[in-house]
């Protein structure tokens, strides 16, 4: 498979994360996430596999996830990292008040038995103005 395919396949599988999330396909979700899954949420909260999987069963309920221009690097044959904006718009369970949250994401995909899965996802808040190459943000 060339490394367009690759591209493409690894795009395609964000998207089914997506899909999964907002409409609640616990299963295929937890297919998509390696086991050793390190997830740092926004908040800085760090969670592994199953109490990410928890967290998005019981604690929150995904109603929109929106990805603008994905970057993805492939580092040898089973390994390829994933960057881009990322808006997650959803609502703690019982609430009332969605929430959106602007920022970015890398993710770390692997190659294993049971085919690519995100091993590593690291989340950041967007940042309200950009800050150029060896400045420093003041307060």
């Amino acid at each position: 498979m060339s490394t367009e395919q690759q591209k493409n396949a690894l795009l395609a599988l964000e998207q089914e994360r997506r899909r999964a999330l907002v409409e609640e396909d616990h299963r295929r979700v937890a297919e998509l996430f390696a086991d050793d899954l390190v997830y740092v949420h926004t908040t800085g909260l760090v969670q592994g596999k199953a109490d990410y999987l928890d967290y998005a069963q019981n604690a929150v309920q995904y109603l929109a996830i929106e990805r603008g221009e994905l970057q993805v690097r492939f580092y040898g044959d089973g390994l390829a990292v994933m960057t881009g904006p990322q808006c997650n718009t959803l609502q703690k369970r019982g609430g009332d008040q969605p929430i959106r949250g602007e920022g970015f994401a890398t993710q770390v995909w692997a190659l294993g038995d049971n085919g690519w899965q995100i091993s590593q996802l690291v989340a950041r808040h967007a940042v309200a103005e950009s800050v150029g190459w060896g400045e420093r943000r003041l307060g």
